[in-house]
């Protein structure tokens, strides 16, 4: 069953239509000059919008920098604000490469071992606990002249 078609149905063709229902008119390239000077002009908006924002990201930029220098120096203190006491008792230790030991006095968290001063410390910061929320326990296999952080770790271990 073949349907025929006719020359009229090829030629019709529905006009486009806006959500209104309006009949869509098509552009004829008039506004185009018009769409570039309103584009340049944007775009001369925006640039200089940009500069005199370019001076706030600078200050934003500079106190960022001031504040993580500032970080990096108060890493750089021995103790970083945490006290820690040193410990005898192999039994608290029950992993053989996590000398550090934090015992929570609050039940903010619970216990937890670590590799290194510094990631003990991490969490302290994370969790912004107080002193009385945990007790930090040093094994004693960690000499007292080891340099608890800087850029040269040695890993110690429960012996």
């Amino acid at each position: 069953m073949v349907q025929k078609t006719t020359s009229t149905l090829k030629s019709r063709k529905p006009s486009a239509k806006n959500s209104t229902g309006k009949k869509v008119t098509r552009s004829s390239g008039k506004s185009k000059a018009t769409t570039v000077s309103s584009l340049e002009k944007n775009l001369a908006s925006l640039n200089t919008k940009s500069k005199q924002s370019g001076n706030t990201s600078k200050t934003k930029t500079s106190t960022r920098t001031t504040t993580g220098s500032t970080k990096a120096a108060s890493s750089r203190k021995k103790d970083r604000g945490v006290k820690h006491t040193r410990c005898k008792d192999k039994s608290l230790f029950p992993h053989y490469s996590m000398p550090w030991r934090m015992e929570p006095r609050t039940g903010k968290f619970n216990l937890s071992w670590y590799m290194c001063f510094d990631h003990a410390v991490d969490q302290i910061e994370r969790q912004h606990l107080q002193p009385k929320d945990y007790k930090l326990q040093c094994y004693t296999s960690v000499p007292i002249t080891d340099p608890l952080t800087g850029s040269v770790r040695t890993q110690r271990y429960v012996t």
